[in-house]
């Protein structure tokens, strides 16, 4: 096996050309990495990581080899002692740029035990054995569904939404309007498992339910962001009991740096824009609505939460370097914005992922070597590297990710 070079590696990343992406000159992900993108094809991911289903590859003097494999030849110069101790020869984190022009679908996340019982029942659809908590960070804006509102909220919109109410039965809404707050969990999982079992045993009155609102909302002069949803929904995935969950979330508008953590069992949907995003290794999905993909109602009932609240989320101010810690072992993002000429001295802790998303930067490391950074870069920076400094060469943005 060759020596190991101290020094910070290229990273060569996949993308994911999911339906859902951005095409042609809304394309994001080609305009960030300086390429022309194929004429209506649509640019949803870019993975950095060794996730089996699309690994980076690093570029080394032996040439391109898969993330994997150089991290299994170097475990503790790459990942660090401390990391491999915790997570083995795993890079425990996936990065991605995501870019979405269209609703993604409504979905959650498995916790470990989760998982690990899915893969085993269903490795097809659940294809590691890994918990998916994850970051999302808006590069411009994001629009997103996340968490069932407050229990006041809900119980407004069924008030305000007779079909919907009709459709779950008065039982069920009046069961959640008399819980205590102690039971209030208790009381949203029965209604909402009564919404999503309605809507798969019984698709010919989940169509009349969305005929009749789809029918009354286009005779109303104004609409709500929401109903504005609903029927531009309603026209590309016909009867599907997503339609309705959307009057379940809440709905956000995160500006740019603004993020959101979304531990397991968050009910969300990405609806538009464009992000940074940070995971657990994982690509554990369970899917309800509106998706041609496999759809999953009885799990995603089964690992909901079901916590009715107010979204928090990350607002940073306005500073040269703003970490987003979030309530997991496998990772944390450090956002870094930087003048012409300013530079920041970094300590290496762990392993990292750094991404030039705006600007040009030169990084210096060792013995004054130098490596330059442009925008849609991304560096595998070792733990062995212990410190480098980062010097915007004009205006310039990074993200770095790193185990905490």
């Amino acid at each position: 096996m060759a020596t190991f070079l101290t020094k910070p590696y290229l990273l060569i990343n996949k993308i994911q050309p999911y339906a859902w992406g951005t095409k042609n000159e809304q394309a994001f992900i080609p305009k960030l990495l300086g390429m022309e993108p194929e004429p209506n094809k649509p640019y949803a991911e870019l993975w950095m990581g060794m996730h089996p289903k699309a690994p980076s590859l690093v570029r080394t003097s032996r040439g391109d080899v898969p993330l994997g494999d150089f991290v299994r030849s170097y475990p503790n110069e790459v990942l660090g002692e401390r990391v491999v101790q915790q997570f083995g020869t795993q890079l425990p984190f996936l990065f991605k740029v995501l870019s979405a022009a269209e609703a993604l679908s409504i979905q959650a996340h498995p916790d470990k035990e989760q998982a690990v019982r899915l893969h085993a029942r269903d490795p097809e659809h659940y294809p590691d054995d890994n918990h998916k908590p994850e970051i999302a960070i808006a590069l411009d804006e994001l629009i997103a569904l996340v968490g069932f509102c407050p229990v006041d909220a809900l119980l407004q919109t069924l008030a305000t939404y007779p079909e919907i109410r009709g459709f779950v039965g008065a039982k069920r809404v009046e069961t959640l309007a008399a819980a205590r707050k102690s039971e209030q969990k208790e009381a949203l999982r029965l209604l909402f498992a009564t919404l999503m079992n309605r809507g798969d045993d019984e698709p010919q009155a989940l169509e009349h339910t969305l005929t009749e609102l789809e029918k009354r909302l286009r005779h109303q002069k104004t609409l709500s962001e929401k109903e504005v949803l609903f029927l531009e929904l309603r026209s590309k995935y016909g009867t599907d009991i997503g339609l309705l969950v959307i009057f379940f979330l809440n709905l956000l508008h995160l500006k740019k740096g603004q993020g959101v953590f979304l531990k397991a069992g968050v009910p969300h949907a990405y609806i538009r824009g464009n992000i940074v995003e940070c995971m657990a290794n994982s690509d554990n999905v369970v899917r309800a609505g509106l998706t041609p993909k496999f759809k999953d109602i009885k799990t995603l009932v089964e690992i909901l939460t079901y916590e009715a609240a107010e979204v928090d989320v990350f607002t940073p101010p306005r500073n040269r370097e703003f970490v987003y810690r979030v309530p997991v072992s496998e990772f944390s993002i450090a956002h870094w914005q930087l003048t012409q000429n300013e530079k920041i001295e970094h300590r290496v802790d762990s392993v990292e992922i750094l991404l030039a998303i705006e600007g040009a930067f030169l990084l210096r490391y060792g013995n004054d070597a130098a490596l330059p950074l442009k925008k849609g870069e991304s560096l595998l920076i070792p733990a062995a590297l212990q410190n480098y400094s980062l010097q915007a060469l004009d205006e310039g943005e990074a993200f770095c990710a790193f185990v905490p």
